[in-house]
């Protein structure tokens, strides 16, 4: 693992790819422990991860801490589809690249984060009808087994459009 920078050859592209976006604060060893054990039993997908230093060696990816921003946009820009934590940076770019994706909060009682805002804001975009979420194993690995299936949601300017900022500011102010 480390860093990945734009010097090396980043996108090599033998086949689907997905993404697994961690974000850049804390490792998330459960989900991609899930995407891990799920990839033993397939080749048909390129896996890349960013990690976040996570301490485990994931054996069915291609993994790296940290990418610098550039390599980071070129893999989210080239992958099929996106996995990652329910970050705000994730749902938005993807939403904005109308990419596939799905989210798996992290969760408090994990000790994944401080608070559970990432398992409410995946409820939120998902009643939206703008995110996929998968809230445990089970479902992750219903969309990971029909990753062709998986939909792609509305894309989104980067200057959001009025009705989405209302609902949002709506759901925020319940």
């Amino acid at each position: 693992m480390g860093t990945f920078n734009k010097s090396e050859d980043t996108i090599f592209r033998k086949s689907f790819v997905i993404f697994v976006v961690t974000g850049t604060q804390a490792p998330f060893d459960r989900m991609l422990s899930i995407i891990d054990k799920w990839a033993v039993n397939q080749d048909t997908y390129s896996i890349i991860a960013q990690t976040a230093n996570s301490e485990i060696n994931f054996k069915n990816m291609t993994c790296f801490d940290y990418l610098e921003p550039d390599v980071f946009n070129e893999y989210f820009n080239n992958a099929d589809v996106i996995i990652g934590h329910a970050g705000m940076g994730t749902i938005i770019k993807a939403l904005e690249n109308k990419k596939k994706l799905v989210v798996f909060p992290r969760l408090v009682k994990y000790n994944e984060h401080r608070n559970d805002h990432q398992h409410h804001t995946a409820i939120g975009f998902e009643k939206l009808g703008l995110i996929n979420v998968a809230y445990n194993e089970k479902d992750l690995f219903r969309y990971l087994n029909n990753i062709i299936e998986i939909p792609v949601k509305r894309k989104i300017n980067q200057n959001a459009e009025k009705q989405l900022l209302k609902k949002i500011s709506n759901f925020i102010n319940k």
